[in-house]
Formats: structure tokens, C-alpha cells, sequence
């Protein structure tokens, strides 16, 4: 009876051991509460006026920890240690986190409470000598390249044309040798076509009139083309600054948060090799000042860091791109992932969930 007896006293052991280990330290004692990471990143977490964790993502972790019957603390630190934290295993999870497919073989990813976009935060106004910058980088657009490109290759064309016509018949205004004649071919297109008139040289002949008359009324339709793609250029400047989307970003100094999706993203889908900074306030700061011209980040955040901080001197570029969806993350093989999950989605469908989105981010979210 004592050998059964100590027997079954092993098993059960064993049973509540294997137990504890499954639980992990979501269901530690009272005395070890599970700790959470995450940063300041306004509208999904942030102090209030004393000192206290408020915000979209703690809220909501806090509904489902008090559900789970979980115990836990947050801790504020910077991205790379939150991360760093969860592949050793020395976080619980992390509450502000994003879902990207270069994080996902590192930790595990809860459904998502809250899908946004990224957005380009950039100086309202010129800033630090910024017309005068923006105006220059409009002058060399590529577009314009372009089209100087095109002027510069008629205008050889034509003078080309011209010497070849002229050298014979008129060798005193049009040299017969190819060096001094191809100048002095340029030179008449080029006082030709900006309308000057010197007048030094004219050709004589019969093709070398009908060229001339063919490539003045190009050069009417050539500057008024020139013409046009500047003032559209310095206008566009003008309104829009040198960042107007996407697609503007390999041409100015970027800036993004250290080691996130937003920074990844931008190596590797459009070649910008970032400015890392270790939060959202450090990146506007810098584009407050003119270190960088544009920072790319998740829209929600820069909006209510800007409207809070930077209102009037700093905008949101309205063309968002590239989904972000806002995720708990945990360690990989975490136990109580799935427990969260489905807390999640019972929480998202609520009329209470919606009330704490139109707190935060307005009625219009």
C-alpha cells in the first residue's frame, strides 16, 4: 500500500510539473507577475498625466489578462530589446508590435486588433532653407532632365545640319574644319533657338535657309515646352515639397523607426536605406528639424504624435501605403497564444471595442 501510495504521489507530481511547464510563466505566482514589453507609440500606448500606462493596445491587454486570470507587469523598452527580449524568452509578450513576414520565424503573432497603413510625416513648411532645396531638386527631376536631354540633342542636330550646308558656300561665317565649323554651328542654333539675334552668322545657302526656318519655329514650340516643365516643376515644388508619395522617398533622406517593419520595408521594396531612430518622437524631431525630409511610420501613431507636438509645422502625406496590422507578440511556442487569440476576436466584434477606437482616434476611424 505505501509502495501504490508513493507511486501515485509521484504521478501526480509529475502531472502538476508537466502542468507549470505548459502554463509557463503566463500563470506564474503572484509574486512573479509575467512581464510585457512595449513602447511609447500614441494612440496604442502612452503615459497619462500620472505616469500610468494608458492607450488602444494596453486597454485591451489588460481586458484579456484580467479574463486569462493572468498577473502582469509592462515595462517600457526600446524596439530592438523588445525583440530581443522575446527571442530569449524573457518577455511574456510584447503589446506594441506589428506583424511583418522578417519577424514572423522570430516570435509568434497574435490576430490582429487594429489594421492601418504606413504614412510619410514631412515638414509643412520650408523649413531650414527647405524652398530653396526643394526648388533645386524640382530642377533636377528627372522629367526634366529629360527634356533638357531632347533640347540639347536638337540643338546639335540643327547645327550639325547648318554646317554641313554651310561650310562650302559660306567657310567665313561656317569653318570648313569640323572642330571650329561644329561650333560655330551650335553657337548660331543656340542664338537661333533662345531667340537672341546676334546676327554674326546666318546662312546663305538655300538648304541652309530651309533649315533655319524649320528650327525656328521648332524652337518656338521647344522653349515654350521647356518652359512649361519648369513652371510645373517649381509649382508642384511649391505645393507639395519634395516628397508628394511613395515613390519620391529614393530621392531625399529618410527616416524610421530602428529595426522595424517600416525601415525593412523601405530597403527592401523601394531601395531607401533609412535613418534609424529609436522611437516615433526622436524621428519627428528630426524632420521638425531638417535633419531628414521625410519619416515613414504606421499612420494612427504619427498622426497623434503630430497633432500633439507638431501641429502646424508637420503634416501627413493623405497617401498611405503598405498594411500594418497591430499584433500582441510572444515568444515562439508561447501557451497561452491561442487563449489570446480568441479573446481577441470576442473583444474586436464588441460595441465596447468600437467606443474605445472613436476615444482614441475620433469618430471617424
Amino acid at each position: 500500500i505505501a509502495t501504490a501510495l508513493t507511486r501515485s504521489i509521484a504521478i501526480w507530481l509529475a502531472i502538476c510539473l508537466l502542468a507549470a511547464i505548459a502554463g509557463g510563466r503566463s500563470w506564474a505566482a503572484d509574486d512573479d507577475p509575467a512581464i510585457v514589453g512595449l513602447t511609447e507609440a500614441p494612440p496604442f500606448a502612452m503615459h497619462d498625466a500620472q505616469g500610468a500606462w494608458q492607450g488602444i493596445a494596453v486597454e485591451l491587454w489588460q481586458q484579456i489578462a484580467a479574463e486569462l486570470g493572468l498577473r502582469s507587469e509592462l515595462r517600457e523598452l526600446p524596439i530592438p530589446e523588445l525583440v530581443a527580449g522575446l527571442e530569449r524568452g524573457e518577455l511574456f509578450a510584447v503589446a506594441t508590435a506589428t506583424a511583418s513576414a522578417d519577424r514572423e520565424p522570430l516570435m509568434e503573432f497574435s490576430h490582429p486588433y487594429y489594421t492601418s497603413q504606413l504614412a510619410i510625416a514631412v515638414s509643412s513648411g520650408p523649413g531650414q532653407g527647405g524652398r530653396w532645396r526643394d526648388a533645386v531638386a524640382s530642377l533636377l527631376s528627372v522629367g526634366l532632365m529629360e527634356t533638357l536631354g531632347v533640347l540639347v540633342g536638337l540643338l546639335a542636330l540643327a547645327g550639325i545640319l547648318v554646317w554641313l550646308s554651310e561650310r562650302r558656300a559660306n567657310a567665313e561665317q561656317f569653318a570648313r574644319p569640323p572642330g571650329r565649323g561644329i561650333g560655330d554651328g551650335l553657337w548660331w542654333a543656340a542664338v537661333t533657338l533662345t531667340t537672341v539675334g546676334y546676327g554674326d552668322k546666318a546662312p546663305r545657302t538655300g538648304l541652309g535657309r530651309v533649315l533655319a526656318v524649320v528650327w525656328m519655329f521648332a524652337a518656338i514650340v521647344l522653349i515654350a515646352l521647356l518652359t512649361a516643365q519648369v513652371t510645373a516643376s517649381l509649382t508642384v515644388s511649391s505645393l507639395g515639397g519634395l516628397v508628394r508619395g511613395p515613390a519620391d522617398l529614393a530621392h531625399v533622406r529618410v527616416g524610421a523607426i530602428e529595426e522595424s517593419p517600416a525601415k525593412a520595408l523601405l530597403q527592401e521594396k523601394f531601395g531607401v536605406a533609412a535613418r534609424g531612430y529609436p522611437g516615433f518622437d526622436g524621428g519627428l524631431e528630426a524632420l521638425d528639424r531638417g535633419e531628414i525630409d521625410a519619416f515613414v511610420g504606421v499612420e494612427p501613431v504619427l498622426r497623434y504624435r503630430i497633432a500633439a507636438a507638431f501641429a502646424g509645422r508637420l503634416r501627413v502625406i493623405p497617401i498611405p501605403f503598405t498594411r500594418a496590422d497591430y499584433v500582441f507578440a510572444f515568444p515562439n511556442g508561447s501557451p497561452v497564444r491561442r487563449k489570446v487569440n480568441q479573446a481577441i476576436l470576442e473583444h474586436i466584434g464588441t460595441d465596447a471595442w468600437q467606443a474605445t477606437l472613436r476615444r482614441y482616434l475620433g469618430s471617424d476611424q
